[in-house]
């Protein structure tokens, strides 16, 4: 069974399946927006066809159970991948052949054999310099008498290029998995004065209450002639244990950032509702946007979504461990909230501007960032930079004389190597040998 499993997430097949299929589902979470209100949907789409998408996951791609999985079992098939390729490539890297024995240049791609004037001894030291010149790790696997053998490579490091590019994905699939899982994409509508914790999903009745309040201490919109909007702009502190510690004024793509979350000007709206609240700590007077919602108990919020221009009656969404109850609030008329001790009415309404804000946390962003760079260092050490070794034998032929066969591999650019080649022999034949020729070539 284990075996069946392994053999499962180490298989090439799947990691293209998984691949094709986060592509092609991102690109449906591009065409078809994310996280919107249900009615721009309905407007869009329709009844039945957004049910469809709404029960796919459409409307909400990135942090769809399914998505999630998808990005989980990459995470997983990459990991075993990687294992089981591992001890090869370990063993090719780590645990090469050092001795050159007699023939094996036949068996290379680049080979040279030269015959030297000189003591055996002194063309050694005179190879392992040059050799060390050209950045190579040299090592001296065998010598006695009649025989020395060298062993030298660099860039051994080339080999794990493939595993930087899978630890760079891996970082990037941990960042998008914490911002499906700990991020989030909501609004906030704020009138001038008024501060709120609570950020509403654009897909859902899903309510977030941040560590902290915003608050808008005015609000600028600026008109063409023609009506349109010219620029709005909103001047917002951020209040942390009754105190302010920050303060800015925003416009569209300067957003404020604090703690990691971001509030983006994004829109505008008209209407603020004049609520009073009664329990049994008395009554208390709250000014609320539309479409901002407020706390009333544990889980339990209320959103004023419309407004009755005849009757001055608001239209209401309750909203409770995330199910919703449509109502309406009549003037001067306690509607008394379902489950809690608390009754609410209405006593007044301004027809004045507010901000609507995006909110956004993304905890993935930096990490996607870090993964992204790794990734490239990855791509660059396994594609530009060769993994070269040379091996090279001198054998003594006389008192003065010695032949050098010399030959090497490249895992890539096998014509740089044969130059490096070439310019260790040049250094060679000036020191010991001006005018003996090169024996063979292979």
């Amino acid at each position: 069974m284990f075996k069946r499993l392994y053999d499962f997430f180490s298989s090439v097949k799947l990691a293209i399946f998984l691949l094709l299929t986060l592509a092609v589902t991102s690109i449906v979470g591009t065409i078809i927006e994310q996280q919107q209100d249900p009615e721009k949907y309905l407007m869009e789409y329709g009844p039945t066809t957004y049910k469809i998408l709404k029960f796919l996951g459409f409307t909400d791609v990135y942090h769809s159970w399914w998505y999630i999985s998808l990005l989980t079992l990459l995470g997983i098939n990459l990991i075993v991948c990687s294992i089981k390729r591992l001890p090869k490539i370990w063993k090719v890297a780590m645990e090469p052949r050092k001795t050159f024995p007699a023939g094996q240049e036949k068996t290379l791609r680049i080979s040279s054999s030269i015959t030297l004037k000189g003591r055996i001894s002194e063309v050694k030291e005179k190879l392992v310099e040059a050799l060390k010149n050209k950045r190579y790790k040299v090592e001296v696997s065998k010598e006695d008498e009649e025989e020395v053998h060298i062993f030298a490579d660099k860039n051994v490091f080339a080999r794990f290029g493939v595993y930087i590019v899978h630890l760079g994905v891996l970082v990037v699939l941990i960042g998008g998995l914490l911002t499906a899982v700990f991020g989030f994409r909501g609004y906030m509508n704020l009138a001038e004065g008024t501060m709120s914790n609570l950020v509403s999903f654009f897909s859902g009745p899903k309510i977030v209450e941040l560590p902290f309040y915003v608050r808008c201490n005015k609000f600028t919109i600026d008109f063409y002639p023609s009506g349109m909007p010219k620029a709005y702009i909103s001047d917002l502190s951020v209040i942390e244990n009754g105190k302010e510690v920050l303060r800015k004024t925003i416009r569209v793509n300067d957003p404020l950032k604090y703690k990691g979350i971001y509030f983006y000007q994004a829109s505008y709206g008209q209407g603020e509702a004049v609520l009073k609240i009664k329990d049994e700590n008395g009554e208390r007077i709250v000014g609320v946007a539309f479409g901002q919602p407020i706390k009333l108990a544990p889980k339990t919020y209320l959103r004023i979504v419309s407004l009755d221009g005849k009757t001055m009656s608001i239209g209401i969404k309750f909203i409770k461990d995330g199910k919703v109850r449509e109502g309406v609030i009549k003037p001067f008329i306690f509607y008394q909230v379902p489950g809690t001790n608390k009754a609410i009415s209405m006593v007044d309404f301004k027809p004045v501007f507010y901000t609507g804000l995006q909110v956004a946390k993304d905890p993935g962003t930096w990490v996607v960032w870090l993964g992204s760079t790794i990734m490239i260092i990855g791509l660059v050490v396994a594609f530009f930079i060769p993994h070269r070794r040379i091996w090279a034998r001198i054998e003594k032929r006389g008192e003065d004389k010695v032949r050098l066969v010399i030959g090497g591999l490249s895992s890539k650019g096998s014509e740089g190597l044969a130059q490096e080649l070439e310019e260790v022999l040049g250094v060679l034949k000036s020191s010991y040998c001006n005018n003996t020729p090169k024996e063979e070539e292979q």
